[in-house]
């Protein structure tokens, strides 16, 4: 079970630690709604009735930016574990797999996306890649992969084959979200950064790993088309700030970036830990020592 799993059952007492401890979100998110509310929102041109995998292009634009950052070895990637998990299923071969990611490796090299805007040709190529990623990723998170473009209507034969999974609405979507955060954001490439960070905490709760951390701030990104930021955005944050128990990133502020409205949304760690609970006088370090006891109590249990 993930954080986010924890987060969504109700029963989970690590669930319940972080929503009860961080209960007074109305001032957060009505603060940041009221930003949201007049800005505009990117929308994939889909037609009436028609199925889109909003949840893969937001898992597609976490590795399209992740690229504006740095070049990471694949194995490193989540979308590497769920594909060595295709495998061993026997769904996929393990040669097919290897000759992607080798691919991979050979495209993004000769790309090199790093901190710049690509021409649109070689914009769509590293996206497709990133979709495919995106879809190995699921495999490793959910069983929901069975449903989806990696097994129907045939499994994949060859690389050239996975490459056609993408539709050209979902590359022109993604492409358009990269570009919006390259035009909001891009001053974040050239600072300090951790892509995916996991922390001393991630395995008590099952599993946690965020989208990155820049210049001490931890950053999620939320790639909903509405233009919203939910009680449980707040939550994620507040339980990854948490599982940092040892302080090993310096996290100073927490931030959500709004991939669709272009808005990166921050605060400072003091003022939104006193917003969320209430406290002028909380403690962080606190905090972490009783969401660690909890966390380690309820793996053994």
């Amino acid at each position: 079970m993930s954080l986010t799993s924890h987060l969504d059952d109700k029963t989970s007492p690590i669930g319940q630690f972080i929503r009860q401890r961080f209960s007074q979100t109305g001032a957060l998110t009505k603060d940041a709604n009221r930003q949201l509310k007049d800005t505009p929102t990117l929308r994939p041109v889909v037609q009436a009735g028609e199925q889109y995998p909003y949840g893969t292009l937001g898992a597609a634009i976490d590795y399209r930016v992740r690229y504006a950052f740095a070049i990471t070895p694949f194995h490193e990637f989540v979308a590497w574990h769920g594909a060595v998990l295709l495998t061993r299923s026997g769904a996929y071969s393990r040669g097919l797999v290897q000759a992607f990611f080798d691919q991979l490796d050979i495209t993004v090299n000769a790309l090199q996306p790093v901190g710049r805007l690509l021409a649109t040709t070689d914009e769509q190529t590293l996206d497709r890649f990133c979709i495919v990623l995106s879809l190995f990723e699921q495999v490793f998170r959910s069983s929901a992969y069975v449903r989806g473009p990696l097994m129907l209507p045939t499994v994949k034969r060859n690389v050239e084959e996975l490459l056609a999974i993408p539709q050209v609405v979902e590359l022109d979507d993604l492409g358009a979200m990269f570009a919006l955060f390259y035009d909001r954001c891009h001053d974040l490439l050239s600072r300090p950064h951790v892509l995916n960070p996991t922390f001393a905490g991630s395995l008590d709760v099952g599993g946690a790993d965020a989208d990155f951390i820049v210049d001490g701030c931890l950053i999620d990104m939320k790639a909903t088309i509405s233009s919203q930021v939910k009680a449980d955005f707040l939550y994620q944050l507040a339980g990854y700030l948490l599982l940092d128990y040892h302080d090993v990133y310096h996290i100073t502020s927490v931030g959500i970036y709004m991939v669709r409205q272009g808005l990166l949304l921050k605060w400072d760690v003091s003022a939104f830990l006193q917003k969320l609970t209430g406290d002028d006088h909380t403690s962080l370090g606190t905090l972490r020592r009783e969401f660690q006891i909890l966390c380690q109590k309820a793996g053994q249990g």
